[in-house]
């Protein structure tokens, strides 16, 4: 292989971020997947691209400048997208209060009275219905479709390599191996996921661990020539992340933990699924509690023709404003891990990478010995 100025591990959301922004500074870049395509937590995603759940101002920017380049992407691929915004219902009192302080503080938005909200969706539960708070900042894709065809569009326009079924076993700067070959780079970013842990075992444990698990749900098929219209969201998905300060966030957070409201999201896909993801403060609930509490959740929302599961999954999440990282385990060697509050690596993972690459969010470099270097 000629000699790449920058080698990427792994092409999932996050790798294939990375290569991008890698690309975007000039750098040749080669990415290696063990996989035939990208697999795992980035492809199980629900697929929403949601500035509205990210609180803090930095990552609020990251998440617009990532959703710019989903629509660039999608526009350039002829690959489906709904910019359709997320509407967030409120029936409770202190949720209304919520809104209001939202609607006074925020210019990105828009308060909606009870017969507003259901002219915007039909389908929203209308039974205790008091508003709803709308923001037209989020966008759907399937993760499926779209991170299967995003690594051809970065190959053909940035000139980006792709080796598929290629295991990366060893590290030793400036070297990886892979099939019995070294391969030569002046940086080496490890993008999450099993590699990091296989390849740096000595690496301390400065990137954020996975907290409470995300259940998503998979729901029948409705009637014909249902849409549900924008992405549903409650109040409880709103205030879940510990940067979203209005007066009366802190109180609803402590209400709904108590209660066991899980903060959820509702949202339809292209293909006219209905998705839910949903993440609970209790992390003892069995499977059956969890998805009885989400579609309990579920039907005081939207008024739903059928509720019935055809499948349900888990992801790992990552909780507080600053879940994503950056660590440089060695020069020229930078170990990342997922961005986002609560998991949402496909809201904010183009700008993460982008200032993750120019240096304005990695962490100082740790002093360890890599194993894979005392080989």
């Amino acid at each position: 292989m000629p000699h790449a100025s920058a080698i990427v591990v792994g092409a999932g959301m996050l790798g294939l971020a990375l290569a991008r922004a890698l690309a975007l500074r000039g750098r040749r870049v080669v990415v290696f997947e063990r996989h035939e395509r990208a697999v795992g937590a980035s492809l199980r995603n629900a697929g929403a691209v949601t500035p509205l759940a990210v609180a803090d101002a930095r990552e609020r920017e990251q998440a617009r400048r990532s959703r710019a380049v989903w629509r660039e992407f999608c526009d350039a691929a002829d690959v489906w997208h709904d910019p359709c915004g997320s509407l967030v219902p409120a029936y409770d009192a202190d949720e209304w209060t919520l809104l209001q302080e939202q609607a006074a503080a925020a210019d990105d938005g828009e308060l909606l009275d009870a017969a507003a909200a259901r002219r915007r969706c039909a389908w929203i539960g209308a039974r205790g219905l008091r508003g709803a708070w709308f923001s037209a900042d989020d966008l759907l894709i399937d993760p499926r479709v779209a991170l299967r065809r995003l690594p051809d569009w970065l190959a053909e326009r940035h000139e980006i390599e792709f080796r598929w079924k290629h295991v990366v076993t060893r590290i030793d700067y400036p070297y990886v191996w892979s099939g019995g070959r070294r391969h030569a780079a002046e940086q080496i970013w490890l993008a999450g996921g099993a590699d990091t842990a296989t390849l740096l075992p000595d690496l301390p444990p400065t990137l954020p661990p996975a907290s409470r698990p995300r259940l998503l749900l998979r729901l029948a098929a409705q009637n014909d020539g249902f849409r549900l219209g924008s992405l549903v969201s409650n109040v409880a998905a709103l205030v879940q992340g510990a940067a979203f300060t209005r007066p009366s966030a802190s109180r609803l957070r402590e209400r709904t933990g108590t209660d066991g409201v899980p903060d959820l999201r509702l949202l339809q896909s292209g293909s006219g699924e209905l998705l839910v993801d949903a993440a609970f403060v209790a992390t003892d609930n069995d499977a059956a509690t969890a998805q009885r509490g989400a579609l309990d959740t579920v039907r005081r929302l939207v008024e739903l023709p059928d509720c019935r599961i055809q499948q349900a999954w888990t992801l790992p999440c990552l909780a507080g404003a600053d879940a994503g990282a950056a660590v440089e385990a060695l020069p020229g060697v930078t170990a990342v891990a997922a961005p986002g509050p609560a998991g949402l690596g496909l809201t904010t993972a183009f700008a993460f990478a982008e200032d993750v690459v120019a240096g304005a969010s990695r962490a100082r470099p740790a002093d360890v010995e890599l194993s894979a270097r005392r080989a």
